[in-house]
């Protein structure tokens, strides 16, 4: 009789609460697996319950300080100025049977008080960094213009003081894989974005615009060639630019032609001196593309533009750059970059040249800084770096440099956590 009588309980339970119980069980298992690591993406990436995409969130916060000053330098400038941001970044990624279909972006929130060599007011930006899509070869969005290489790697900072190409950019592109690490892209990139603006040849004529620069008409083509070995890395970079200037006496009209710009670069690993040393060598040669020089002018004055223009039409601006940085890793907790670079411009019109008091310009620049990891995503690093910014055959006038050169120095103190 007790063990019928148990029996019943038994039953009674499991067609009652018991079997409540029971049946909220699948849904917790299910609660604790859903949300399971994508492991064919890497670390970090998880399913996004209900589909097939992998999603990693990250992110990074910076705390910089800089001490900058200049020869001349503006007594209502800030000599020391700091930085805070916060940077959020979302990578989506999902298999097709096209490939990977990849929508990235990385914001940055940012509180300055002070823009480089410049004075405040203190003020809160939001730097959208990157938001791009990439499906079957193809990039749609913003990101690093494929004309880059170098683009200031391991140099630290918000404001890098280092000549060279480093362009956030709106574009569209197609990038083929050969094999064997060989691949090569073609570009369409913002014109707008990069047009250094189209000047009067001759500054002292009647009614002369600040800037005879035309509406663009075209994107920039860029195409870019590179390998990806063992040994390290290179890239050859070309773009083409149109240039368009407004006609000196008759501003509804227009002239235009087309710039263009060249760069090669390589990265070595040397790993014979210590593990992650490597060393970037790069150059580049533009006319009528000023912007892919990657110049640094402290001053703000006398700064070239695409082209001149003059009553037979656009004279362009051509000039050549060449940088260098090297990283080395002391320990696997301290590592060093020295870096470098050289650029130089030439006007190519003896009226301008006149005018203008000089015939071109120069611009250098070098930098070190020290890096310590104590734990694995922290940052605490220090970095100085100079800046030579000067008129080649220099002669005053009202419309050149107000001296013949400029000479920049500025420290950095860098924080950096990232997770």
């Amino acid at each position: 009789m007790k063990a019928l009588q148990a029996g019943v309980a038994a039953a009674v339970l499991l067609s009652g609460g018991g079997l409540a119980q029971a049946a909220d069980l699948p849904l917790k298992a299910a609660g604790v697996t859903y949300v399971r690591q994508c492991t064919a993406e890497g670390a970090g990436f998880y399913y996004i319950p209900g589909t097939d995409t992998c999603l990693r969130v990250g992110g990074y916060l910076y705390a910089e300080g800089y001490f900058n000053t200049y020869s001349n330098y503006p007594a209502v400038n800030d000599k020391t100025y700091s930085i805070a941001t916060a940077g959020v970044i979302l990578d989506a990624r999902t298999a097709t049977d096209y490939g990977t279909l990849r929508s990235f972006m990385e914001a940055r929130f940012r509180w300055r008080t002070a823009d480089p060599w410049s004075d405040g007011p203190n003020a809160a930006e939001v730097d959208l960094r990157q938001a791009f899509i990439q499906f079957a070869g193809f990039t749609f969005g913003h990101l690093e213009s494929f004309f880059s290489y170098y683009a200031n790697a391991n140099v630290l900072g918000t404001d890098p003081a280092t000549i060279g190409d480093d362009t956030k950019i709106n574009l569209i592109a197609y990038t083929m894989e050969f094999g064997n690490g060989f691949s090569g892209t073609l570009s369409l990139e913002d014109a707008a974005f990069r047009a250094a603006g189209v000047n009067s040849y001759d500054p002292t004529l009647p009614d002369t615009l600040e800037n005879y620069q035309g509406g663009s008409q075209v994107p920039d083509i860029v195409a870019n060639f590179r390998n990806d070995g063992s040994w390290g890395t290179f890239q050859l970079s070309g773009a083409l630019h149109q240039v368009r200037g407004l006609d000196l006496f008759d501003t509804l009209n227009s002239t235009s032609s087309w710039g263009y710009a060249l760069q090669g670069g390589v990265m070595f690993k040397l790993p014979a001196i210590a593990e992650g040393d490597t060393l970037y060598l790069q150059t580049a040669y533009t006319s009528g593309a000023t912007s892919y020089l990657g110049l640094i002018n402290p001053s703000g004055a006398f700064a070239p533009p695409d082209a001149l223009q003059s009553g037979t039409g656009l004279s362009l601006i051509s000039g050549w750059n060449v940088t260098a940085q090297f990283l080395h890793n002391w320990s696997p907790t301290w590592n060093s970059a020295i870096f470098g670079g050289y650029a130089q411009w030439d006007i190519n019109n003896s009226v301008a040249e006149a005018t203008y008091g000089a015939s071109g310009g120069r611009n250098a620049n070098v930098g070190a800084n020290l890096v310590w990891t104590p734990v694995a995503n922290l940052i605490i690093g220090v970095q100085y770096d100079y800046t030579r910014y000067a008129a080649t055959n220099y002669v005053q006038t009202d419309y050149g440099l107000p001296t013949q050169s400029v000479n920049a120095h500025r420290g950095l103190v860098y924080f950096e956590r990232d997770f």
